[in-house]
């Protein structure tokens, strides 16, 4: 029989029996609520004919979910140890591989092949906004994503313009999505128990992403460039953007191209707005 991942005591004799401590350095707490997992499934609105690939498996409570009402799942875990716990875990589920990597290096498009897919993931902290920064590179693979992270992460995906949260993870999450809080989750509901609560987000990918792909690096460099210059006006924070190598002048000319006054502050601007500068700067060759 099948251990019962969703219960701590079955869950800490099998980590026991693999001789597995739960890594704090990588954040790894494991999600042991029943409840929690099929909230995670209907935020993502899982049924017989999707194709899922989850990040994160961690010790499989979610992924066992999956295996059970997907018709395909991948499902990505970083710990070697856990890639093996997983394998007595799923028995021999045919609809399902476990991928042994890192989500900031794995070859998305690789591991995916063709077709369309939703995305579930679980991210600790500590990688959190790095790890979604990279998988909204590939959010046109997506039809639907539910991430459970941070409260305090969820919170930055969300935020409004002019917001205390708002920042470069807003902004590079909501040119390619439209982002919603599904849920809150409280730390009781994993082990061991971090010192944070969770919050699930759910993600419906835009039709046409605001930033086309011949502009995505140059997207990425203005957005982290101005952002870590958050408190200057638009004009001193595109100018002293090193990734970006504009002069004065030339940076006084893109937020004109744009439509921007000079006067504004990064965390003023929409994502479309950072849409406009990504153009400008393409059509001024910069």
């Amino acid at each position: 029989m099948r251990a019962n991942v969703t219960s701590p005591p079955e869950l800490r004799r099998l980590l026991a029996d693999y001789g597995i401590r739960p890594a704090k350095r990588l954040g790894q707490s494991f999600l042991i609520d029943a409840n929690v997992v099929a909230k995670i499934l209907a935020a993502a609105a899982i049924g017989g004919d999707d194709s899922v690939f989850e990040v994160g498996a961690g010790a499989g409570a979610l992924t066992v979910a999956l295996a059970a009402s997907a018709r395909r799942v991948v499902a990505l875990e970083l710990d070697r140890r856990l890639v093996e716990l997983l394998d007595e875990v799923l028995g021999d589920a045919p609809n399902v591989s476990v991928v042994q990597g890192d989500v900031l290096a794995a070859d998305v498009e690789a591991l995916l092949g063709g077709g369309s897919w939703k995305l579930l993931a679980n991210l600790p902290y500590s990688v959190a906004g790095p790890a979604i920064a990279r998988l909204m590179q590939h959010a046109g693979r997506f039809s639907l994503m539910a991430l459970m992270v941070q409260r305090e992460v969820a919170q930055r995906c969300v935020a409004a313009p002019g917001s205390r949260q708002y920042g470069a993870l807003s902004v590079m999450v909501q040119a390619r999505a439209r982002v919603t809080i599904a849920g809150q989750v409280a730390r009781t509901c994993f082990y061991p128990q971090p010192r944070v609560d969770s919050t699930l987000v759910r993600l419906e990918p835009r039709e046409r992403c605001l930033v086309a792909v011949h502009l995505e690096p140059a997207f990425r460099a203005l957005v982290r460039g101005v952002f870590r210059q958050r408190r200057k006006m638009m004009l001193n924070a595109l100018a002293g953007a090193s990734e970006l190598g504009l002069t004065r002048q030339q940076a006084r000319q893109v937020l004109e191209a744009a439509g921007i006054e000079a006067e504004r502050r990064p965390e003023s601007l929409s994502a479309e707005d950072f849409a406009a500068l990504a153009r400008a700067l393409s059509a001024a060759g910069a």
